[in-house]
Order: structure tokens, then C-alpha cells, then sequence
């Protein structure tokens, strides 16, 4: 599934759950902006943003982050973005030194 999928969610689950009133993206210099009007306090809303994150993500390796930017009047800014993980997860066949078959089991 592309990312862009996953930011659609992102959008459609908070106007479902009546956090806020308007929800769109913005992008500059290649970050997304999610720009929210929403009458809770930005704190409160961050928190609300995190979980419905890791609700969407929570079959993926996929991890949000959400960073808090500026708030006006009744709209709040956050970068918000879905971080794909930096380990390897296949084998190449170059005998590396991380190669995913040399991995220990995690307990």
C-alpha cells in the first residue's frame, strides 16, 4: 500500500471521530503539514493525532510522527509524517554485514 493511502486514513478517521470541524494537507519543501480546526487545545489534540495514528498503523511496521508547529485562532498545524523503518528487512544475496538472515531472534 503506498503512503499516500495511509495519509488519506489519517484524514477520514479524525472527520469521523468529530475532533475537528476541517482537515486538510499542506506541503512545503517536501513535509507535510496537516492543517486541523478543532476547538481542543493543541496539546490534547496531539494526543488524539498520535493514537489515531498508531490505530491505522497498527498491522504495519509503519510509525507516526507528529510534531506540533503553530496554532491560530481555532486551527492548529502539525508535521506529521509515517516513518518507514531503516533496518533491512530481505535478504540482497551480497552476504552483508545486517543481512536479515544473520539477524538474531528478538526476545
Amino acid at each position: 500500500m503506498r503512503l499516500d493511502t495511509y495519509y488519506q486514513r489519517f484524514t477520514d478517521a479524525i472527520l469521523q471521530q468529530d475532533v475537528a470541524a476541517s482537515a486538510y494537507w499542506r506541503q512545503f519543501a517536501g513535509q507535510r503539514f496537516f492543517y486541523i480546526a478543532s476547538p481542543l487545545p493543541a496539546t490534547q489534540l496531539a494526543c488524539q493525532l498520535l493514537a489515531t495514528g498508531e490505530r491505522i498503523t497498527a498491522d504495519t511496521k509503519l510509525k507516526l510522527e507528529c510534531v506540533y508547529v503553530r496554532s491560530d485562532s481555532s486551527q492548529h498545524v502539525f508535521r506529521v509524517r509515517f516513518l518507514v523503518p531503516q533496518e533491512k528487512q530481505f535478504c540482497c544475496g551480497n552476504l552483508c554485514e545486517d543481512c536479515f538472515l544473520l539477524r538474531q531472534p528478538r526476545s
